[in-house]
């Protein structure tokens, strides 16, 4: 299994535990189904599909999973409820209903419905690398992958994380890229981008599927305005997105690593997803260690 996202947080204390000592801790905040009137649960859950472990060591780091269930309550079905509630008291009892009291009845209403509201849940999986000092969140939602921090932390006791630091400032830097066309050695730069207006808020523009080093990208970035996602290739090995807040998207290898990956084709499902993993890891360490090299990481 390979992440398709990485958001990106740095330790700032050496991570000590165990593997059996975080598989202890996780087992306190195993995943669960949601209560009659709860409307989402968070726990851990297996990280190796069909697997019982709640962690997995995969070259020197420990892959780790968290699953959150949700329940499905549409606010148009909550809204149509109250309006339904909200004339029924008008007509009876002759008054206007006022804001204080719409709100109790939303929250009335919420309570009723959530025990028959359907559900959905999601995993998120995540790696602890104790050597890079780094935790890798397979997301490039920053809100969900501190969702997870904070359960992390919840667990375990405690665990300090900070965004990486770097002297230059991500955007700045893919912008100078872009506009030399002169991407970092070992880099190559493909047919996407996107580009904010710096005197306009909200004005972004979007590339896509053109050469993104000529015609009316340059002028743009001539005009001042900045890169905030460059899809870039790294050593022919990976494709990615690399946006401005140093989250990497849309991770995908290409043909030499995927023929590494073809080559373990014969092997059980359980070691064939740890091999990839271990192969993920690899690639995934050298491409961060490249970008924080070049971004002058603190």
């Amino acid at each position: 299994m390979w992440f398709k996202n990485v958001t990106l947080f740095q330790l700032t204390n050496p991570f000590r535990l165990s593997v059996a000592s975080l598989e202890e801790k996780l087992e306190a905040r195993t995943a669960r189904k949601c209560g009659a009137l709860e409307l989402s649960t968070l726990g851990w859950s297996a990280p190796l599909p069909n697997g019982s472990g709640l962690t997995l060591p995969v070259g020197g780091a420990i892959l780790i999973a968290a699953k959150k269930e949700e329940k499905i309550l549409p606010a148009s079905v909550v809204r149509e409820a109250l309006n339904e509630r909200i004339a029924e008291i008008e007509s009876t009892e002759g008054r206007e209903v006022r804001n204080k009291e719409k709100q109790r009845l939303r929250d009335e209403i919420t309570v009723e419905l959530l025990p028959r509201a359907f559900t959905k849940s999601r995993v998120l999986h995540a790696l602890i690398d104790p050597e890079q000092g780094w935790l890798l969140v397979d997301t490039a939602s920053r809100p969900r992958a501190e969702e997870m921090t904070v359960l992390l932390r919840e667990s375990i006791g405690s665990l300090e994380l900070t965004n990486p630091e770097t002297e230059l400032s991500v955007a700045g830097a893919m912008s100078q890229w872009l506009f030399h066309g002169t991407p970092p050695a070992g880099f190559t730069l493909d047919d996407e981008c996107e580009i904010r207006e710096k005197d306009e808020p909200g004005g972004t523009i979007r590339c896509k599927n053109i050469d993104i080093t000529q015609g009316a990208v340059r002028k743009h970035l001539e005009s001042q305005s900045q890169v905030v996602k460059l899809a870039l290739s790294w050593s022919d090995r990976l494709s990615f997105i690399l946006d401005q807040e140093l989250v990497i998207r849309r991770i995908r290898p290409l043909e030499i690593v995927d023929n590494l990956r073809e080559e373990g084709d014969e092997v059980d499902a359980e070691a064939l997803f740890e091999a990839d993993m271990i192969l993920f890891l690899a690639e995934i360490r050298g491409l961060l260690q490249r970008i924080l090299e070049l971004l002058k990481s603190k």
